[in-house]
């Protein structure tokens, strides 16, 4: 067998497993409380995943974002490295309005190349300009169709390579 077929490179997928509501127009941290998978990256839930090794790695994440309002609203979000924001890492999201009972619903998604040194951690956060828009939970359904949860956001990050010397 070839040896490549064992190599065992750091990760962690973790997600939110709650809503995520906001005060308008504030920076806030956004934490995962359940890790579904992690070799070698630590899920802190008051300061993102830490990494074991340096090295390039891929950050990437999926919103569902929902705003409760009668009119459009945005959010964003961008990566924070030790507590400094990450150049080029800021995304936009005009979350759709209401319409009748429903609530807007829409998935923000971005992937970040990141370099981190060994015991660097990197932090998503995120902001709205309005409390009606929020990172949406939802449960699992059986009724009207079998449907598992939709978590409010998901988050992994990836060793991609060494640092080139």
């Amino acid at each position: 067998l070839p040896i490549c077929r064992f190599l065992n490179f750091p990760y962690i997928a973790a997600q939110k497993t709650a809503d995520k509501t906001f005060t308008a127009n504030t920076a806030t941290l956004i934490t995962f409380n359940q890790t579904d998978y992690s070799n070698a990256i630590t899920n802190n839930t008051s300061d993102g995943f830490h990494v074991e090794f340096e090295g390039i790695y891929n950050y990437q994440f999926s919103i569902q974002w929902a705003n409760t309002d009668s009119q459009e609203h945005d959010g964003w979000c961008w990566l924070r490295k030790n507590g400094t924001d990450v150049a080029g890492t800021a995304s936009q999201f005009t979350v759709p309005k209401r319409h009748g009972t429903v609530d807007g619903h829409s998935i923000g998604a971005a992937n970040f190349f990141i370099q981190l040194a060994a015991d660097d951690y990197v932090e998503m956060w995120a902001a709205v300009n309005d409390v009606t828009v929020s990172m949406g939970y939802s449960a699992a359904q059986t009724v009207p169709f079998a449907m598992p949860a939709i978590p409010s956001v998901v988050a992994t990050l990836s060793f991609v390579s060494s640092i080139p010397a």
